[in-house]
């Protein structure tokens, strides 16, 4: 059976007792020992692989999970396509297993056509996790085959696979489907249950859900915290509530998804007393709580409780620190996030690209761009949002040609842009005053990288084209845009109107205002037509919105604006007085 091979090996290594006296010690060994032989292995061929296997006289040798995780390293780091050295199911069912648990689904996938192809067949053990494999991986096309392989083998109708295509279907979105599969279950097991109830709640069918919920026959801790964060996803913090106080035995993901559903409904004084009233906390709940407070723009709060964090028994996580610099970029406070800075380096979390993400947005946003290019070039792992975060960073300091220099630079390492990369460098080209530079930007957008442009990129070029003094050619670009203009873009565009007095488009645009929201005009949107009016010598018409603005009732929102004093942040008011750090 070897003798073709034999030709491309040494002589030596065909002896008839070289696997009993070298392969079986090494497996006594360590795992170096297999190493040594995989070198050996590629230096005499993948035919040596293939006369082991024949040779083998010893299987029980290769039951182990010793000799499982050598085989994979060999078939992952030299494609050697060794399959005899798994012997039987119970073996491939590990390898299989093993490869999800690290989340190599597409191994995971491989090792199971291989097994097939050398007459093993997937059982009851196999069929559940490779489900939940492709489930998580979002390959809907193999689901579909392996559903058709459970039924065709006959364990479409064991309980444990009747569930794993449950969750599969609703990881696809595909509630009817898991609901049909569901319905038609002969035996319906509490976990069955429960993975329909989060199927429902996950995509935020809370209705549905809890007419399920009432209908199930036993519920247990899982199936109340499934409806708890389900109503926290939809921000009905009334109905999690009532279901989080029938709860009998709170654990804490039953607080931990009430205080989301708070901090999501943005109630944080409520989320707060929760916090405190807690009997145990994890890193998730404080997560959660800086988060939120974060969310609903309590940005000092976000930093108090990050300190108090710092001193507790729980250590803050690359996720605590990245939303503790993203409070401190909205305080634009530089000293509170070097400090963060410094924790976060002592902890060894600034290899996380989400902390250099955060550090680099931070410290733009603080004022201190030359910091943030030093925290991008140290960075030895760069993802998108680094590189979106810089280019950022460097459109918010009007180095609008160094963001274009970055976005070649990051053209050149292989990273392909996203939307959020042309929101940059148009806001980069709008800053700068590269007008060219922009609109051949926007449209490469579509043209080269196949993304299509949205409202925000749209935004970037009105905002582009008003600073350049081209108001019609802006109004123009917002009557071709593909969906109804935001308030925001129409409000920036009238902004420039009033500023270089551009009567004739800034009438246009206010009709368009008007009619897109005619009912619920802002007090700053009267203050511009007003202001417009005025500019242009038109004092009648400039009263004339003042008044309107006054019949209605609205009044101008104050103005505020919060430092730091001492290590510590204030806000103040337009017009406050008696502050007591008012000199």
């Amino acid at each position: 059976m070897c003798s073709k091979y034999q030709n491309f090996v040494p002589g030596w290594f065909l002896a008839p007792n070289f696997f009993s006296r070298w392969i079986i010690p090494c497996f006594f060994l360590s795992l170096s020992s297999f190493y040594m032989l995989h070198i050996l292995f590629l230096r005499c061929f993948v035919a040596c692989l293939k006369i082991i296997c024949f040779s083998i006289a010893e299987p029980q040798y290769l039951k182990s999970d010793k000799w499982i995780f050598y085989f994979e390293m060999a078939l992952v780091t030299c494609n050697c396509i060794c399959p005899s050295l798994l012997p039987d199911q119970p073996s491939w069912n590990k390898l299989v297993k093993k490869q999800v648990l690290e989340g190599n689904a597409g191994q995971a996938i491989q090792s199971y056509i291989m097994m097939q192809e050398l007459g093993f067949s997937a059982d009851n053990y196999t069929f559940p996790v490779l489900l939940k494999a492709v489930g998580s991986a979002s390959y809907p096309c193999t689901g579909f085959v392996l559903h058709g392989q459970t039924i065709k083998t006959g364990y479409c109708n064991h309980v444990y696979v009747q569930t794993a295509l449950l969750d599969m279907y609703a990881s696809f979105q595909l509630i009817d489907d898991a609901r049909r599969l569901f319905e038609k279950m002969p035996v319906k097991d509490l976990v069955a249950w429960n993975s329909m109830l989060d199927a429902h709640t996950s995509s935020g069918r809370m209705d549905v859900a809890m007419k399920l919920f009432d209908s199930m026959p036993v519920k247990d801790l899982l199936s109340f915290n499934i409806i708890v964060s389900g109503f926290a996803g939809t921000k009905r913090l009334e109905s999690a509530r009532r279901i989080f106080d029938k709860i009998p035995m709170k654990d804490i993901i039953s607080w931990n998804s009430m205080i989301l559903a708070c901090t999501n409904a943005g109630n944080m004084v409520e989320a707060r007393k929760l916090f405190e009233e807690m009997p145990k906390r994890n890193v998730i709940t404080w997560n959660t709580m800086i988060r939120g407070y974060l969310q609903n723009q309590l940005y000092a709060e976000a930093v108090h409780l990050f300190e108090k964090m710092k001193t507790g028994s729980v250590e803050p996580d690359y996720l605590t620190v990245t939303s503790a610099l993203s409070a401190c970029a909205h305080l634009r406070s530089l000293e509170v996030g070097r400090r963060i800075h410094s924790y976060a380096k002592n902890q060894g979390q600034v290899c996380s690209p989400h902390v250099v993400t955060a550090l680099i947005d931070m410290y733009a946003k603080c004022g201190s761009i030359q910091n943030s290019l030093e925290v991008f070039y140290k960075s030895q792992i760069k993802d998108i949002y680094c590189w979106n975060a810089m280019i950022s960073g460097l459109a918010l300091h009007g180095h609008g040609q160094a963001a274009l220099k970055l976005f070649d630079e990051m053209r050149g390492n292989h990273i392909m842009p996203d939307d959020i990369t042309f929101i940059g460098l148009l806001s980069a080209c709008s800053h700068a005053g590269l007008v060219q530079e922009g609109c051949q930007l926007f449209a490469s957008m579509e043209k080269d990288f196949k993304i299509t442009p949205k409202i925000e990129h749209y935004g970037c070029m009105v905002d582009l084209l008003s600073r350049a003094r081209l108001l019609d050619s802006a109004f123009q670009l917002i009557k071709s845009m593909p969906f109804e203009p935001g308030e925001s873009i129409l409000g920036a565009l009238l902004s420039a109107c009033v500023i270089q007095r551009d009567l004739s488009t800034g009438e246009n645009v206010l009709k368009l205002l008007i009619s897109t929201k005619a009912d619920s005009l802002s007090d700053g949107e009267f203050m511009m037509f007003s202001n417009l009016y005025a500019s242009c010598g038109k004092c009648e018409e400039a009263d004339k919105w003042r008044k309107m603005m006054n019949d209605s009732g609205i009044v101008k929102t104050a103005g505020c604006t919060v430092i730091e004093i001492n290590g510590k942040f204030h806000k103040f008011l337009a017009g406050e007085v008696g502050n007591s750090y008012q000199d």
